[in-house]
């Protein structure tokens, strides 16, 4: 049978590479809008100006939802962690209060 282990290090290294691909994201993001502008100042034509409007669009859709979960996934991770933690703690603590003449039997 499998033992699963849940190792806070890990975990807060995980949610952090979840923070940096949430922030290189942004910085393709911000990098894809200035380019459209860029194609935008050059060009006015109607065809031009839908680029620039769906890719706004798409940008602020992307940072929604995308962005946002990936910061929310990491904050969960760091919480979920915690708890289990503690819960451990808890646990660990219960089993220690209990009575020595019901721990020597158990033993």
């Amino acid at each position: 049978m499998a033992k699963t282990q849940v190792n806070q290090s890990d975990v807060n290294i995980q949610a952090g590479k979840h923070e940096q691909t949430a922030e290189e994201v942004d910085t393709l993001l911000t990098r894809l809008k200035g380019d459209v502008d860029n194609v935008l100042a050059a060009s006015k034509s109607d065809a031009t100006r839908a680029l620039s409007s769906v890719t706004d669009q798409w940008i602020a859709d992307v940072r929604k939802t995308v962005l946002t979960n990936l910061k929310a996934m990491a904050g969960a991770m760091r919480t979920e962690v915690n708890e289990q933690i503690q819960q451990s703690s808890d646990n660990t603590q219960s089993i220690l209060n209990v009575p020595m003449p019901t721990a020597n039997f158990l033993s």
